[in-house]
């Protein structure tokens, strides 16, 4: 019940959103312009963004065959699709590393090396994000300026944030101790706080905890070592996914007869794809809408910025929990048959 709650918790602030942009925005010359729709660049943007969903689903299984395990390809794609429905109704999209770790484990992988490969994603995303931020400020100086970014605290604020993650990772790869003491120091304070039959449950896992941490950065020295050509291959997965992803802006533009405006549509999508991760609304629903009609807002005209950011949305968001929620329900279904299994005399 409760995650039916945040999902339509998500589409409403979503729809919300897209509805008042679309009141202020559209006029006269708006229909004249959906009489005129290029569905073809539609497709585009769609078969865009579902050839980004693929890259995800190589650089899964890229990650978890640099650890020497081979999980299928249909299993990877249906973690990634249920990924993206946990991400778009949580805040700060933070449900799909869990969701993503634990399907891994149920692929075979011992729970410490699914860790692995889900920090091992996130830390191949910051890599990414922490240079397109680099390449923004050192060379698109005068875009950034009209998206009226320049001189101003944002970029260098996320650049540091990214950098501070980054940083933590980094530790937390180096000193796997600290690791272990930061969870018992978490777990003794749930104790502290948690009634004494859940206490002692949680106290049981203490050491599994260790065990799975030891793992994990066992997991980590392997990707070190033997697993540097999988990590390759996965951060060209990695940036093909968010170059496709971002894409799917532009080719919805072309769709409506505009200029894509490549380099300007890419610097707002990275700039959205951040501010969306304010744990403020899941999934960054309604932020997202928002912050991307204010700066794609700096140079589409508005008759066609509302329905341009509707056709992103619909793409990238709301396409992502239709697909994502036939994957929940075959997990679901799975679980449900597991646990009636175990049940069984």
């Amino acid at each position: 019940m409760r995650q039916r709650g945040w999902l339509l918790v998500a589409v409403s602030l979503s729809a919300l959103v897209l509805g008042i942009v679309l009141v202020l925005t559209v006029d006269q010359a708006t229909w004249g312009a959906l009489d005129q729709l290029d569905w073809r660049w539609v497709g585009v943007a769609l078969l865009s963004h579902i050839a980004a969903l693929l890259c995800w689903t190589g650089r899964l299984r890229l990650l978890s065959g640099g650890l020497g395990y081979r999980v299928p390809v249909h299993t990877c794609g249906r973690i990634v699709l249920a990924s993206v429905l946990a991400a778009a109704v949580t805040p700060a999209s933070a449900g799909g590393e869990p969701l993503r770790a634990h399907e891994l484990y149920r692929a075979g992988l011992r729970a410490g090396d699914a860790t692995a490969v889900v920090v091992t994603e996130r830390l191949l995303d910051v890599f990414l994000l922490l240079v397109a931020i680099v390449a923004a400020v050192a060379l698109l100086g005068r875009q950034l300026v009209d998206l009226g970014v320049d001189g101003g605290p944002l970029v260098p604020a996320i650049g540091l944030f990214v950098l501070v993650v980054f940083g933590l990772f980094v530790l937390a790869v180096r000193s796997p101790r600290g690791v272990k003491r930061l969870l018992r120091g978490a777990g003794g304070g749930l104790c502290r706080v948690l009634p004494g039959a859940v206490a002692c449950r949680v106290r049981r896992f203490e050491d599994r905890i260790d065990r799975e941490v030891d793992h994990c950065h066992a997991s980590f020295r392997r990707f070190a070592g033997r697993g540097l050509p999988h990590i390759a291959l996965a951060l060209a997965c990695s940036a093909g996914y968010w170059v496709l992803d971002f894409l799917v802006a532009s080719f919805v533009l072309l769709s409506l007869g505009l200029a894509p405006s490549w380099v300007q549509s890419l610097l707002c999508q990275m700039l959205v794809n951040v501010i969306a991760l304010l744990p403020f609304t899941p999934g960054g629903a309604g932020i997202a809408e928002a912050s991307a009609a204010s700066l794609y807002g700096l140079f589409v005209p508005s008759w066609a910025l509302g329905v341009m950011i509707v056709l992103w949305r619909l793409i990238v968001y709301h396409l992502n929990i239709l697909l994502g929620l036939g994957a929940g329900l075959a997990i679901v279904r799975r679980e449900a048959e597991r646990l009636g299994e175990r049940r069984e005399p």
